[in-house]
């Protein structure tokens, strides 16, 4: 892995605005539109790290898409798999404080976390963590299955890591987007069938809802101590914020100079942007996070203003970062980090801006699935991925570069931390919730969808 420049970011920086240039990060990242099936088997094949560089499945020349909506991983990740279920996507997403929604869930859940507590878990150290699990049993299941809204890469490198520290355990995944895999999930089921071991899903609101459906099975990690309550599920037990996405503005150096480049938010009106905007689709629920956080601070004026720049939307983090590298558009309106970082490993000319008013921001959650089919297997990844050894990976992994909120994280490639950012994140659940039609209706007038 490429060294980084380690320095501090300090809040007077982000007023400048302009954070990110060519030579300060080297990294590759594929989003979670990138999607797969599969496992790693045993460490017999190493991880082909180009393959972030090939197009995006949805762009000429990636993986072929099944009917299904779920990508199956090539034999350089992992070995196929026949998935099904699949069903179309639904898009909810939410931000940090999920209390109020999830207030409903959270009564019998209380009873039993309550029981969890007081039954008491024997705490042990495996592979340089400390779990709950049961070692000795989880390896005489010998397997763990991980479903994620991320890529198969990102999910590929979390089972590879994973399973060097535990190879008696064979670690596999399904990765798809987050509507569909919720769709294959509910599915199964509904059918009585249950080959989830554990769940990642990239908004709150859907995490919310599996828990209302008694989705999650109760377990209180011992590496809980380590988080915020905010961090975790009402009540604790059932999933915690496994990492954390943010987006700012970025812009092609080549087309835009840095004295003309936008500073703010409100920037990106300026009538001489017309045409060489771009952002995504209604589907990328980064996207819904943006319009809902931007609404609140500008008003409705702000979304029909954008409007008469005529922008540009795709569906894939990698194609908007592809379209700006290119030139096709100057300027993106809504750059993910993480996609920022695998612009930059091609060399590509383009700039990352953090307005100072904030950019809106996103939680990933993770949690045990009820009825896993490898009970101790699932215990014992989810005190991985929740320990310091996993969310360095989530991290340092040039397939990943999300934020953590571990409470003792080092900081980002580059020296950054997310609190040297500021995160718009929805607080009000029931009005982020109730919004989305109407982003929706919006949004895909504004592209002349509807």
């Amino acid at each position: 892995m490429a060294s980084f420049p380690q320095r501090r970011f300090h809040p007077g920086d982000i007023s400048a605005a302009e954070l990110f240039g060519s030579d300060v990060l080297e990294g590759l990242h594929f989003g979670d539109e990138a999607i797969g099936f599969g496992e790693v088997p045993y460490l017999e094949r190493p991880m082909d790290g180009h393959r972030a560089l090939r197009p995006d499945v949805d762009q000429p020349g990636g993986e072929t898409a099944g009917p299904d909506g779920i990508e199956r991983g090539g034999p350089h990740l992992c070995q196929a798999t026949n998935p099904s279920d699949a069903g179309p996507a639904r898009g909810d997403r939410l931000g940090e404080t999920h209390r109020v929604v999830a207030r409903s869930a959270a009564g019998t859940g209380r009873r039993n976390a309550a029981a969890g507590l007081r039954s008491g878990t024997k705490v042990t150290t495996a592979g340089g963590i400390e779990t709950g699990a049961d070692v000795a049993a989880a390896e005489k299941e010998g397997e763990v299955v991980f479903y994620t809204h991320d890529s198969g890469a990102a999910a590929a490198a979390i089972c590879e890591a994973f399973q060097k520290d535990f190879p008696k355990i064979k670690a596999r995944y399904v990765s798809a987007q987050n509507g569909n895999l919720y769709s294959k999930i509910l599915a199964e089921r509904q059918a009585g069938r249950h080959e989830a071991d554990a769940i990642q899903f990239s908004d709150l609101g859907t995490a919310i809802d599996f828990q209302k459906k008694g989705g999650y099975e109760m377990y209180r990690s011992p590496q809980e101590k380590y988080y915020s309550t905010d961090h975790l599920s009402d009540p604790p037990g059932y999933f915690f914020w496994i990492a954390m996405g943010f987006c700012g503005l970025a812009y092609n150096t080549d087309r835009v100079k840095a004295a003309d480049a936008p500073k703010r938010w409100k920037d990106v009106l300026d009538p001489k942007y017309k045409g060489m905007v771009s952002c995504k689709q209604a589907n990328s629920g980064m996207q819904f996070t943006e319009w809902y956080e931007l609404r609140k601070l500008y008003g409705d004026s702000f979304w029909k203003a954008f409007s008469k720049q005529k922008p540009h939307a795709v569906n894939s983090r990698v194609q908007l970062f592809d379209r700006l590298a290119s030139g096709d558009d100057g300027i993106c309106a809504m750059a993910e980090w993480a996609g920022y970082a695998l612009a930059q490993q091609k060399k590509a000319p383009i700039k990352f801006v953090a307005p100072p008013d904030g950019v809106p921001a996103s939680p990933m959650l993770n949690g045990i699935v009820s009825k896993a089919p490898h009970p101790q297997a699932a215990r014992l990844s989810h005190d991985w991925q929740m320990s310091i050894k996993g969310q360095k990976l989530i991290q340092e992994n040039p397939f990943l570069y999300y934020g953590s909120v571990h409470k003792e994280a080092p900081p980002m490639p580059g020296g950054y931390r997310l609190s040297d950012f500021k995160l718009l994140v929805p607080t009000n659940m029931t009005a982020f919730l109730g919004s989305r039609k109407q982003f929706n209706s919006e949004w895909n007038q504004m592209l002349g969808l509807l």
